[in-house]
């Protein structure tokens, strides 16, 4: 019993000493007007029968028939297609987040416009995307590439809360999103337990210094996309850079410490 009593005085000891140095440690507020905008490219087929394929920032491809009816992707999320009329489509994505993107065309079919809401309980979030297009073709259909992209957000303030996960490891939450992922850094994947998380998501990091780690995002076992996160010398600003597996698009999010 004592021998048990000293292991987890030395375990208590240790996790309040990481909470107390540790700078990824702490609760860090979005900062929208910091973050740089991406380029995407964006490509929709018109595969006949109604059915389109889509392939988006992420670079994976999802076939999908323009009923409305949402189905099941690879990855486990669900997503479903429509047309409103002869300018406007509309998307919905739900991977615990739900997503409702409209399509506009504009009259020329020159650019393409997409709205994203992103509506939560406690956080609304939507962001605005032109594209320009870099192949031929007619309404929505064809390859196209972003030019601008405006950002907004009402409510509170998205928030990302790192803290303490055992003796060497960290909890990543997002309350807004219900998302939760707690791992340790020894190269093993971590399922992601939120209640916003769909099943057969993971992570898998490694720290390669007190100020830098890499993280993997995983769908069923295969890698979705690799992050860098990284805290500023003076602990005030975290910068978090990731990349798709399947896509040349860059996508950065500037955090600072609250």
């Amino acid at each position: 019993m004592r021998l048990h009593g000293l292991w987890l005085g030395v375990v208590f000891t240790a996790t309040h000493l990481l909470a107390a140095t540790d700078p990824f440690v702490g609760t860090w507020v979005y900062n929208i007007q910091e973050s740089p905008k991406p380029t995407i490219q964006y490509t929709i087929k018109d595969l006949g029968g109604e059915r389109y394929a889509l392939t988006g920032s992420t670079g994976v491809t999802v076939e999908v028939k323009a009923d409305g009816i949402p189905i099941k992707t690879p990855s486990g999320d669900t997503v479903s297609f429509k047309k409103l009329d002869e300018h406007d489509w509309e998307m919905v994505r739900d991977d615990g987040q739900k997503m409702v993107r409209t399509y506009t065309i504009s009259p020329d079919d020159k650019t393409l416009t997409l709205h994203d809401v992103f509506d939560e309980p406690e956080n609304k979030h939507e962001m605005t995307t032109k594209y320009g297009r870099l192949t031929p073709g007619n309404n929505i259909f064809g390859k196209w590439q972003s030019f601008s992209m405006e950002e907004k957000s009402s409510g509170k303030e998205l928030k990302l809360i790192i803290t303490p996960f055992g003796v060497d490891g960290l909890s990543f939450s997002v309350p807004a999103e219900k998302h939760l992922s707690e791992m340790k850094f020894d190269g093993k994947a971590y399922a992601d337990r939120g209640e916003g998380d769909t099943g057969g998501r993971s992570s898998s990091g490694k720290r390669v210094n007190d100020h830098l780690l890499q993280i993997d995002g995983l769908a069923n076992g295969e890698r979705e996309d690799s992050a860098e996160l990284r805290v500023s010398d003076d602990g005030k600003r975290l910068t978090v850079v990731s990349r798709p597996a399947h896509s040349s698009a860059v996508f950065t999010m500037v955090w600072d410490k609250q």
